[in-house]
């Protein structure tokens, strides 16, 4: 039976996602109903990393600012005759299917207030903002819809950083109507299937990071299942919690890890997410980052391993083009209260560089490779280095 350890791991006194795995000489037989079969590796992750690997559901607020309107055919028909009339040439199988797109009722009222520190000057923008809304076209044409002509209602979200999102509504044509009409323009609480929401991709604001507590850690347990390898993660009692769905998940929380160890940039951005002075809002991992460093300044690590060794021109040419292979970003965009506007996302991107990729420099410049490789985390995912850090307001 597998035993509970009390001691916390040392990596936790600080922001940490997940320990470096021990083998295990234990049975699971009695915990997953698997045809469980070794090795057996067992690692502590975080609150942080366990967030990342649940497959639950999670909310995040979005603000809403229309709906699509879908309208029944008949209530279409007098229309698409008379299209017909002006275009007799249009397909009569028209007819039959849906004759219009459905309506799109958007708000372009781009007013947005800003987190405040202080609650009550917030409410009060909040209040004065509230009045400000009934002058927005959505509400006015809200008003003139009729139930008894449409058959379906989609809601239409705005998410930080402007890009539009669906909202599934419940009830009744009616229902949904005063829905739309009490909550626009307000943030609603949208469900998402997981945290992990596309390749690479996750959604931070479903976890509360002021509640981080570094000394909490939940037990991964990697084994196979008739060859293919699964994981699970255990309660306090020996119990699932979850399994994974998806194992390759666990190369991301490692490659978070040495993100966090070798860049002091984006461990700090945790630590101020932590402390409540910036709220997280995306994670992700971009095995396509595509930086062309042949066409831009070598980055600080290799100026700092050239002023160390002699090495000239020619030799520095033959490492920028090792450097645009197998490249791995890990960002982490947030937003600060009372800096700008709410949708402005400050973004951190810790550049990883697979050791692989230096495999040229073995032979030609050695003692470029054994610099670097000092400076390498060698974790069972890979051997990876930080080749850059970037920071800067987003774009987008």
């Amino acid at each position: 039976m597998l035993s509970i350890k009390n001691s916390v791991s040392p990596e936790s006194s600080k922001i940490w996602i997940i320990s470096e795995g021990r083998s295990l000489d234990v049975d699971l037989k009695g915990v997953t109903g698997d045809n469980v079969a070794g090795p057996f590796k067992e690692y502590k992750i975080s609150d942080i990393g366990r967030y990342l690997l649940n497959p639950n559901a999670i909310e995040v607020k979005k603000r809403l600012i229309g709906g699509e309107i879908h309208y029944k055919q008949g209530a279409l028909r007098k229309i698409g005759k008379f299209f017909h009339k002006i275009l007799p040439n249009s397909s009569k199988r028209q007819e039959k299917g849906p004759l219009i797109s459905p309506e799109m009722i958007v708000s372009r009222y781009k007013l947005r207030i800003p987190p405040m520190k202080d609650p009550d000057l917030e409410a009060h923008l909040n209040q004065f903002y509230g009045l400000l809304r009934s002058y927005d076209s959505v509400p006015k044409k809200l008003v003139l819809l009729d139930p008894h002509k449409l058959y379906e209602i989609v809601g239409i979200c705005e998410d930080i950083g402007g890009s539009y999102s669906y909202l599934k509504l419940k009830g009744s044509i009616e229902e949904k109507i005063k829905y739309l009409e009490s909550s626009f323009s307000k943030d609603v609480g949208v469900i998402l299937n997981r945290a992990y929401i596309a390749d690479g991709l996750f959604e931070l604001r479903g976890y509360d990071f002021e509640s981080y507590n570094p000394e909490r850690y939940y037990r991964l347990i990697s084994y196979t299942n008739d060859g293919d390898p699964r994981a699970t993660v255990l309660t306090d009692h020996n119990i699932i919690d979850f399994n994974l769905s998806d194992h390759s998940l666990i190369k991301h929380l490692h490659l978070l890890e040495q993100s966090l160890r070798a860049n002091p940039s984006i461990s700090e951005a945790f630590s101020r997410c932590v402390k409540g002075q910036a709220t997280p809002i995306k994670l992700f991992f971009n095995k396509k980052l595509e930086i062309d460093y042949a066409k831009n300044a070598l980055p600080a690590i290799y100026q700092d391993v050239f002023k160390t060794l002699d090495v000239g021109l020619n030799q520095r040419n033959l490492i920028k083009p090792v450097l645009n292979y197998l490249q791995v970003g890990v960002s982490l965009n947030y937003i600060l209260p009372e800096e700008g506007p709410e949708d402005r996302m400050y973004t951190h991107i810790s550049v990883l560089h697979d050791f692989r990729a230096l495999e040229p420099l073995r032979k030609n410049l050695p003692q470029v490779y054994s610099a670097l490789l000092k400076q390498a985390f060698n974790t069972e995912t890979g051997r990876y280095y930080l080749l850059d850090s970037i920071n800067g307001y987003s774009n987008e």
